[in-house]
């Protein structure tokens, strides 16, 4: 049994050596240690008595924890109908979620390419102050390391469409202790957001569509709510797989579509993120 799949445990034990040792970067100097510091100043102010030792040991016990999950596992044994409400689903996840977001910030050159150089890439084109609305996605990596990295505070004004979680409290906390001009608009985790009247010119989401009931209508008002050429929509719009209790629709690239139809041109690829912009 061993010998049939020995290639494919090597390769996987391989990997995750790589990644611990190669890509991961766990120094004080690195934006895990800066984004895991961020991390336990905001939990503080929820729970003043907390200590950093206690925190940073457990952060360390599930950073490195490699076993399977099993949290579905408890409450499918006694509640079989516990993922129909998915807003409650993720209200049940949220800390493993956060904890999540913390886990990427390991590996900087992720970092780098899926959030960071959007960032970057939309400020040199626009040659503007950022009016950034973020939907979905969680932390915003790349405003906040970008702005670790700069030392400063790249956009002017921060929309932040995002279900009601421990990250969104987070980014809320973030925010003001950063002085950055914050909204924040709610929905239900997988309800799909409205956006009409907000003022943005840069519009990022990643690892959002696929989690909604109705991604075409996000699309549409995204459409519908972009005037000219001088706002940028990063958008993740690649096929996620099979339906799952968290990919409610995975199948995208039908969103491609309508932003052609719409009048819009895809301007630059930058891994899986797509930059749309008004022909």
């Amino acid at each position: 049994m061993f010998g049939k799949y020995k290639n494919i445990i090597l390769e996987m034990s391989l990997k995750k050596i790589y990644q611990k040792f190669f890509l991961n970067d766990y120094k004080n100097t690195g934006y895990y240690f800066y984004l895991k510091k961020l991390y336990f100043s905001f939990l503080k102010t929820k729970y003043p008595d907390f200590e950093y030792t206690e925190f940073d040991k457990n952060i360390s016990l599930l950073i490195n924890y490699d076993g399977p999950d099993t949290l579905d596992s408890y409450y499918s044994a006694f509640d079989p109908d516990f993922k129909l409400n998915l807003n409650e689903y993720y209200k049940i996840h949220e800390k493993q979620i956060f904890l999540r977001f913390l886990k990427y910030s390991l590996n900087p050159k992720l970092i780098e390419k899926k959030y960071a150089r959007i960032y970057n890439y939309c400020i040199e084109i626009l040659n503007k102050p950022l009016k950034v609305l973020e939907i979905g996605g969680g932390i915003p990596h790349g405003l906040i390391y970008n702005n670790w990295k700069s030392k400063e505070n790249i956009c002017n004004k921060l929309t932040y469409v995002e279900a009601d979680m421990l990250h969104t409290q987070f980014v809320k906390w973030y925010c003001k202790t950063k002085s950055i001009n914050l909204e924040i608009k709610l929905f239900p985790a997988s309800k799909t957001p409205t956006i009409d009247g907000l003022d943005f010119n840069f519009v990022f989401a990643k690892d959002i569509f696929e989690h909604l009931d109705d991604p075409k209508k996000l699309i549409r008002e995204l459409a519908h709510n972009v005037k000219d050429n001088q706002i940028l929509l990063c958008l993740d719009l690649e096929d996620k797989g099979d339906f799952t209790t968290q990919h409610i629709s995975p199948n995208l690239t039908i969103l491609k579509d309508i932003l052609i139809d719409n009048g819009f041109e895809l301007a630059n690829k930058l891994d899986d993120i797509g930059i749309w912009r008004k022909k």
